[in-house]
């Protein structure tokens, strides 16, 4: 690893967060975040948030190796520099069309992949795999990756890496994926875990390979007013992109804030202030005190 490489790395990209920016220079944001059992609204300077000290090195003969140029080299500059993503920072996401969807499709994958939420999630499968008498139905050949991963933490850290400066990994779902492009007419939320599974209502279409798979879809807020829907399976490419309801809106921002009261690794809940102190009181957290610039929770005993 060369030693002029940074290594404070960001596992949600500036870009990404830029499109929720509250000022001119798009330099500062306003979430609520994780102090131990306490959780503070507030604004903060983007280049604070999201990133973890050499979150994507791994070991290569020994020698450490960042997997940090590879993401910015060969996925996210070509995101950002995207005619879509123009779309997408313009707030012209009404035109956003199924000559997008390919690049819609990249960001999602990669956000999903390339976070400590998702790492967690690996290790979860990997100890999971172990125990003959686990809920999930692995495949011996899945045992048999997963106890690898077990042996060498390296190899997983490897592998994930890998799927962080590529989209190779996820090309195969692309062709029949569905896309579904939601307008809102009140603000998103989003968090430092921008790509989320929530529950989705079952086609048979759908690709659930294993045994008591919940119907799922991938949801990424792509700014203030839009969130992409992504749902695996054979649905022969359909897009859409279409109006929804305040009522709908506040049913995707509450799983945001279900997902940040859920997990340790979504330490930030990206919001403005707007009905913040409600969705957080219908979660398991108390309001403490609040002003225009503070927003102060305790999480419940």
């Amino acid at each position: 690893m060369a030693t002029n490489e940074p290594r404070d790395h960001h596992y949600v990209p500036q870009f990404f967060l830029r499109n929720f920016a509250v000022d001119e220079a798009k330099a500062r944001i306003t979430t609520v975040g994780k102090h131990g059992s306490m959780a503070v609204w507030g604004e903060r300077s983007i280049e604070s948030l999201g990133y973890e000290r050499d979150f994507y090195v791994h070991l290569r003969a020994g020698i450490p190796v960042s997997a940090e140029t590879d993401i910015n080299r060969r996925v996210e500059t070509p995101i950002s520099q995207s005619d879509t993503w123009a779309k997408i920072v313009s707030g012209r996401t009404d035109a956003l069309d199924q000559s997008d969807r390919a690049i819609l499709y990249a960001l999602i994958r990669h956000l999903e992949a390339r976070t400590p939420h998702y790492q967690s999630t690996m290790n979860e499968l990997t100890q999971m795999a172990r125990d003959p008498l686990a809920e999930i139905a692995f495949a011996d050949e899945e045992r048999a990756a997963y106890a690898a991963m077990h042996a060498d933490p390296n190899l997983a850290k490897a592998m994930q890496n890998q799927m962080a400066s590529s989209t190779a990994w996820a090309e195969s779902s692309f062709k029949g994926a569905l896309m579904m492009i939601l307008r809102s007419p009140i603000a998103l939320r989003s968090s430092t875990t921008p790509v989320f599974s929530m529950p989705a209502p079952h086609h048979p279409a759908m690709a659930l390979p294993l045994p008591g798979m919940v119907p799922y879809q991938l949801v990424l807020t792509l700014n203030p007013t839009t969130m992409a829907c992504l749902v695996l399976g054979d649905f022969d490419g359909a897009f859409s992109n279409r109006e929804i309801d305040a009522a709908t809106a506040m049913g995707f921002n509450r799983h945001f804030v279900g997902q940040f009261a859920k997990f340790d690794y979504v330490r930030h809940l990206i919001t403005p202030a707007d009905n913040i102190a409600v969705d957080m009181t219908w979660a398991p957290y108390d309001l403490v005190e609040s002003s225009q610039r503070k927003i102060v929770f305790r999480r419940r005993a």
